[in-house]
């Protein structure tokens, strides 16, 4: 039986509980609820953000939700919409901006702490670090996977992430599935490239870190080449 909001006692009312609980104690069927404000002629808030939520598989996938497949939803209007996605978008946005602040890159340490997972890969993945003047990271992004080679890693594919992001400096991350993290020759190579790749745009390469078993290795501070 469907309840408007209107016959629920008010002490069980959303605004209620988070009023008297806060935001923690209720479900998110509850919080949805309250975004939404109101439900339709059929069925009350609360039945419509159940019915919302039961049909997703995981209620996570409501994250990547667009305006125009929110609508398609019966009992969705566009306002309903855009505040699901604006509420959602802001969220994304503070938790980013939140990591962000957290993360600064010291030492090799720094980077095998947020990438020690890499080790069981079975294939190599290139990742890059894009960082801001005080080597905080502004946006971490998976570049390429497969053995590295100076042939198909360019500078243009990597730098341009730099330039949209005003990022001045980076740092190169990549794995070795054998377990061990000694650079190899072509691993050297291709660092040097993208070295040199950088001073010509001003940007500054601060390491390669290479992810192994249980260790990692840094290719700037064993100097193999001119940072």
């Amino acid at each position: 039986m469907n309840y408007k909001m209107k016959e629920i006692p008010k002490y069980e009312r959303p605004r209620e509980r988070l009023k008297k609980y806060g935001a923690v104690a209720l479900s998110n069927v509850e919080l949805l609820a309250i975004l939404l404000q109101t439900g339709s002629k059929d069925e009350s808030v609360l039945e419509l953000s159940r019915r919302i939520l039961y049909t997703l598989e995981r209620p996570s996938m409501l994250l990547n939700m667009s305006l125009e497949e929110l609508k398609t939803i019966k009992g969705i209007g566009p306002s309903k919409a855009s505040t699901i996605v604006a509420a959602l978008e802001l969220y994304k946005r503070l938790i980013a901006d939140l990591n962000k602040k957290k993360t600064v890159i010291k030492d090799a340490s720094d980077v095998y702490y947020l990438f020690e997972d890499m080790a069981m890969l079975e294939q190599e993945h290139f990742y890059c670090l894009y960082l801001d003047t005080k080597l905080k990271i502004i946006a971490k992004k998976q570049l390429f996977i497969g053995g590295i080679n100076a042939n198909i890693i360019t500078p243009r594919d990597i730098y341009k992430y730099s330039i949209r992001l005003n990022s001045p400096s980076v740092l190169f991350i990549h794995n070795h599935p054998s377990g061990d993290p000694t650079p190899s020759k072509s691993d050297l190579i291709t660092t040097e490239k993208l070295v040199e790749g950088a001073k010509t745009i001003g940007v500054n390469v601060i390491d390669h870190i290479i992810i192994g078993k249980k260790s990692c290795y840094s290719i700037m501070l064993r100097k193999q080449i001119n940072f």
